[in-house]
């Protein structure tokens, strides 16, 4: 179960964590990847280190795959059946082998050099994706809630100015590795009270940062969780077009793809916002989403996100309630053309039951 008892010492490793057979995290972390190489000059191009216990999915890639077999993924998953500490302990494990360690999730896109990240890396230096909120917030938050009360409740409060970190990248520098290790343990007290809480470990480190130095990453990476969907429309159409076995034009063909999720162009979402006055307050949303689709550019990756911008809007429907589909088209909802109203249609048929 020793996973680093062959992994030679580093200055520098840029590391992803991925485990599972969905070939779309295969594909996340290959364009990350990607863009990371595409952003850096040679002579600062850290080392790549993937944890997988996928590494076929990663042969002929410029990476180092560090192979995970099921029971350390059992042994990282710990008692209380938390799926995210593994990224505490493979930050624990991995952080010994550099002397700068930048773990990263596999939904990001470097949009500068992975380098400008270790320079905020340092001994009295921490790296995260992003501040999200005070604990004083999080208090106030329902997501929080039970957590916020069974900390309270346990002594175990802290100050209302501990800034909660989303861990979608963090760097250490080797001596204070410790800090993943003290991470991992507040998990396991935790998972009692906080089963519900999916982020116990952005939690937990942030916990061990507090009073510390920490700088953000937002700016040089873009972390799309938010809009996976879109995100992955994109991902598919590019290794369609390149396959997924790395060839050295990959890197440059990446940094040509949208970074963020598509939107029409300004003209285009002028008259979006124009036709939504007619529509009623309460379905703007989901006018903008259907608007969206309809106007989205011609280019490859637009027509992709075309499709995504109206499941969105067809599961904004579901929450709304029913829809009356027994016309050619509601007449709350603002029109498409008859072209589009009929891709719409047959795009929804099996979820909303449209006749």
């Amino acid at each position: 179960m020793n996973v680093s008892s062959h992994v030679p010492p580093v200055k520098q490793q840029l590391i992803y964590l991925l485990y599972g057979e969905k070939r779309i995290y295969q594909l996340e972390a290959k364009f990350s990847i990607l863009t990371a190489l595409g952003r850096c000059k040679p002579a600062e191009l850290p080392v790549i280190r993937v944890l997988t216990d996928q590494p076929q999915a990663f042969a002929g890639w410029p990476v180092e795959v560090i192979t995970l077999d099921q029971q350390t993924l059992k042994a990282w998953t710990g008692s209380g059946g938390y799926t995210h500490r593994r990224k505490a302990c493979a930050i624990a494990q991995a952080g010994q082998w550099a002397d700068k360690t930048v773990f990263i999730d596999t939904d990001t896109v470097f949009l500068q050099a992975p380098q400008k990240l270790f320079s905020q890396v340092g001994d009295g230096q921490f790296l995260v994706d992003e501040v999200e909120m005070s604990w004083a917030e999080a208090s106030r938050s329902s997501y929080y809630r039970s957590f916020t009360r069974g900390v309270a409740d346990a002594g175990n409060a802290p100050a209302d100015d501990l800034r909660l970190c989303n861990s979608g990248v963090m760097g250490f520098a080797r001596d204070n590795v410790g800090v993943a290790e003290r991470a991992i343990q507040r998990i396991d007290a935790w998972t009692p009270y906080a089963r519900d809480l999916h982020t116990i470990e952005q939690v937990a480190f942030s916990f061990e940062l507090h009073g510390a130095q920490i700088n953000e990453a937002r700016g040089i990476i873009s972390h799309y969780f938010a809009v996976k969907q879109y995100v992955h429309a994109i991902l598919e159409v590019f290794f369609a077009q390149h396959g997924e076995c790395f060839q050295s034009k990959m890197p440059g063909l990446a940094l040509k793809v949208p970074a963020h999720r598509p939107v029409p162009s300004w003209l285009a979402r002028l008259s979006v916002k124009w036709s939504l006055k007619r529509v009623p307050r309460e379905l703007r949303g989901i006018g903008r989403k259907l608007l969206y689709g309809s106007v989205m550019g011609n280019d490859e990756y637009q027509r992709a996100c075309k499709v995504i911008w109206w499941r969105s809007a067809i599961e904004d429907m579901r929450k709304q309630g029913g829809f009356d589909w027994s016309q050619e088209w509601p007449e709350s909802l603002p029109r498409l053309g008859q072209r589009d109203e009929r891709a719409f249609k047959a795009i929804a048929r099996d979820s909303l039951k449209v006749s």
